[in-house]
This record gives structure tokens, C-alpha cells and sequence, in this order.
């Protein structure tokens, strides 16, 4: 677990400063730097370090301007070109990845940023390269509600992983329920492994496809880059736009004025807290803090 900074370089410019709340925190900032450098820098908000302080361990990370959390996509059904478009644009992402040997293990709309034309993944902390297992020490590391079944179990991970995410987020977009909806972990955990997926509201074209994306057996799923060519055929490269959530910061705004600060939480609900904002000033005033940010 982490908290994320909104952090103002020397020169004038943003960045992203993540704050990794457990002790000894060291080896996953290292571990998420070398994940996300893997990958192309128009893939995601791209690292500019890391470190350690008594503060805690760190990474620091380009801020994107206008860049809107991929929940603010949520809320209403999406019709059907928006989702041929969409769906194209996150499989073009996740083939990129892919390619550089890297599964990302948690693809779900509050680890991507839209913006007009262009949708990135954010935070590698519990990716894999290929060929990883999923966890370490018997421990499953996964966001129930988009986890792809192999990755309940200590098998070596694929970028089939990916694609059943993909699938997930494409049956939530289109009728806001979740392809295995359930009203608890426990439940959720059956029903991935055994339950068929509910993929009411998604148009009948794309519902087989994103059912073949969803099947149990990984070897049976489509590659992110043939889901790239089918949705491209039928909607389109590019992701609809996107709207705002009332009462929500965007990803990519200002943080709100007045005095102390603020935290960045997942996909910018903007929470304050002056005690982590001092954290936070006396990590990048050490010595082992990034030249040039603060925040």
C-alpha cells in the first residue's frame, strides 16, 4: 500500500511522488522502478526514481496534465462504438507491454488514465515479467473483481492474465455489473473459477468476443494483439471521452488551494492530510530524494 503526492519540481514542473506505507518498503519501490522502466514511456506516467528515507521508500513519477482516472468512465452505459474504441485502445496498450516481457497483473479502471486519445497503465506494484508466479510465499497477491482465475494460484503468470482483465473492464464499461458480481470476496473467489460471466448490456458482437477473453482456461484466450485488430476493425483506434465525476479531482488537475495539502488516493479522490504532506517534505529534503523535487 501506498499514498501518492502531488510534488512541484525545482524547476517548476509536477510530478507524482508514491509514498510506500509499510516499513522496509525499499525492495518493492526498486521492484515497481525496474517494471516500470521495462515498459514505453507512452505506456504510463513514466519513473524518474526511487529511494529510501526515514520517511519511507519512494518513487517518483511524471505527473500527466489532463489525464482523467479510468473510473470517471463508469456510471453510465457506454454505447457500442465507444466500447469497439475503447477496447481497442487498452488491448494496443497492453500488446505494448506485452511485448516488453511485462504482465501487469491489475488492470482495472483505477489503474488507467484517459485522456482524448490516449490511455495508459499505471502501477506495476504487483506486475509480473512473464513467466513470474503470481505470488511469493504461498501469499496470492490480486485485486478480487479483476483477477484472472490462474492468478488465485502460485503458476508461473502470462499476458493471458492481462486479457481476462481486459474483458472484465470492457463488461463493466457496458452495463455497469461486473462479468462475475458478487457480494463479497469469498463469493467472487467461487465464482471466478466456476461461475459463467454476466455480460448483459454489451452489443452481440462484442459479447463474443469479450467472452472468449473470459474463459476459465488461459490457453484458450484471445492475445491482446488480436483484440487490438478486431476491435480496430469494428469501432475504431480511439477512446471515447471522458467525463467527470461530481465531487471528484480528475487525474491530472490541480490539487485545491488553501492551506496544508493534500493526497492523491486512488484515481484522485483528493484526501487531506498534513501529517503525510510533512512526511512527504522531509522524504525529498534527504539526501537520498531525487535531485530537483519536492513537494
Amino acid at each position: 500500500m501506498a499514498d501518492v503526492f502531488y510534488a512541484v519540481a525545482v524547476t517548476g514542473g509536477p510530478a507524482a511522488l508514491k509514498v510506500f506505507r509499510a516499513a522496509g518498503g525499499g525492495p518493492a519501490a526498486r521492484r515497481e522502478y525496474q517494471l516500470s522502466r521495462a515498459v514505453a514511456a507512452d505506456c504510463t506516467a513514466p519513473v524518474l526514481g526511487y529511494g529510501a528515507s526515514a520517511a519511507g521508500a519512494y518513487l517518483v513519477m511524471a505527473y500527466l496534465p489532463g489525464y482523467r482516472c479510468g473510473t470517471t468512465l463508469m456510471g453510465s452505459s457506454m454505447p457500442a462504438e465507444g466500447l469497439w474504441r475503447f477496447g481497442a485502445e487498452l488491448a494496443r496498450l497492453l500488446t505494448a507491454l506485452h511485448a516488453r516481457g511485462v504482465v501487469h497483473c491489475d488492470v482495472k479502471p483505477s489503474n488507467l488514465l484517459v485522456r482524448d486519445h490516449d490511455v495508459r497503465v499505471i502501477d506495476f506494484g504487483i506486475s509480473r515479467f512473464v513467466g513470474e508466479p503470481a505470488g511469493e510465499d504461498g501469499t496470492v497477491q490480486c485485486s478480487p473483481g479483476w483477477a484472472a482465475p490462474e492468478q488465485l494460484r502460485a503458476v508461473p503468470l502470462t499476458p493471458a492474465v492481462d486479457v481476462f482483465a481486459w474483458g472484465c473492464v470492457l463488461a463493466y464499461l457496458a452495463g455497469g455489473v461486473h462479468p462475475f458480481a458478487a457480494g463479497g470476496g469469498p463469493e467472487w473467489f467461487l465464482r471466478v473459477q466456476s461461475a459463467e460471466p454476466v455480460l448483459s448490456g454489451l452489443p452481440p458482437d462484442l459479447r463474443h468476443v469479450v467472452r472468449w477473453s473470459l474463459a476459465r482456461d488461459s490457453r484458450d484466450r484471445p492475445s491482446a494483439a488480436e483484440l487490438a485488430v478486431i476491435c480496430r476493425a469494428r469501432g475504431g483506434g480511439s477512446p471515447p471521452g471522458v467525463r467527470t465525476v461530481r465531487g471528484r479531482q480528475p487525474v491530472g488537475g490541480r490539487p485545491p488551494a488553501g492551506p496544508g495539502s493534500s493526497r492523491i488516493g486512488a484515481c484522485g479522490d483528493l484526501v487531506a492530510d498534513r501529517r503525510r504532506r510533512v512526511a512527504a517534505r522531509a522524504l525529498v529534503q534527504t539526501r537520498s530524494a531525487p535531485e530537483g523535487v519536492r513537494p
